[in-house]
């Protein structure tokens, strides 16, 4: 569904732009065989296991990796920078739980954190790969969009090759519907796109990373007063602490 719809403003940007150079079609590929193993390592890491184990080990890892990754290449971040992502992995640690009671070590090592870990390093993978792609284009929207769109292509088909070789999981098609999927796709591609444009514009792909982790605070948000979710406190004070990880990086990163 998100190569459908990716595929008008990708249509578009082809007519504006020349053709991507060869190695930028070449990290489009190989970071979208990450992140076909990101969907399907996710989507067995929920089936699997619990929401509170699997999103903060998803959420959390990818910050301080991929950080360690910039400084492999150079990009040093700064003590503040590092401080706000580490306060940013932190605080997707605790954002799922309901309670500090509920936080165990052990409640993070079972056989759901193998899935959850895939995810985490398929993330890390794909997010290095795109940062130097995004550098070895022209800095511009369109040039985003239809990367972009050749990487979502990438992850179909990888997505696609997983499923057939492991199984899919339990399906009700008739629940889930087609508007659903069409929504998603719009909103993800429309996300990836604008993250694509960041990385251009940023030097460090870590800070872009941890901003991403910003959606998490309007989530907490709107769970806890549209839904009425339980564990609002804790939440909303670990959407606090990433708020001020934020705030260091973006002043002081």
């Amino acid at each position: 569904m998100i190569v459908a719809v990716g595929l008008v403003p990708a249509a578009l940007a082809m007519l504006r732009l020349p053709p991507l150079t060869a190695g930028a079609v070449l990290c489009a590929l190989i970071s979208g065989c990450f992140c076909g193993v990101y969907y399907f390592g996710l989507a067995r890491a929920y089936n699997a296991g619990d929401f509170t184990v699997v999103y903060p080990i998803a959420r959390a890892l990818p910050v301080i990796l991929v950080g360690l990754g910039d400084v492999a290449r150079g990009r040093v971040l700064t003590p503040a920078g590092w401080l706000g992502m580490s306060l940013v992995a932190g605080a997707c640690m605790f954002i799922p739980l309901q309670s500090v009671r509920q936080f165990s070590l052990q409640l993070y090592f079972n056989r759901t954190t193998m899935w959850a870990v895939l995810t985490a390093l398929a993330t890390v993978g794909y997010t290095l790969v795109d940062k130097f792609a995004a550098e070895a284009v022209h800095n511009s929207p369109s040039f985003a969009a239809l990367y972009g769109y050749m990487f979502f292509c990438s992850s179909a088909a990888v997505y696609v090759v997983c499923l057939s070789l492991f199984g899919r999981p339990p399906e009700d098609a008739e629940q889930v519907g087609w508007q659903r999927p069409v929504l998603a796709g719009v909103f993800n591609y429309a996300a990836y796109w604008l993250v694509l444009w960041a990385y251009q514009l940023a030097q460090q792909a870590g800070y872009v990373v941890a901003f991403r982790q910003f959606s998490i605070v309007v989530g907490v948000a709107i769970a806890a007063v549209w839904f009425h979710e339980k564990g609002a406190v804790i939440r909303l004070i670990a959407a606090c602490v990433m708020v001020i990880g934020l705030a260091l990086i973006g002043l002081y990163g």
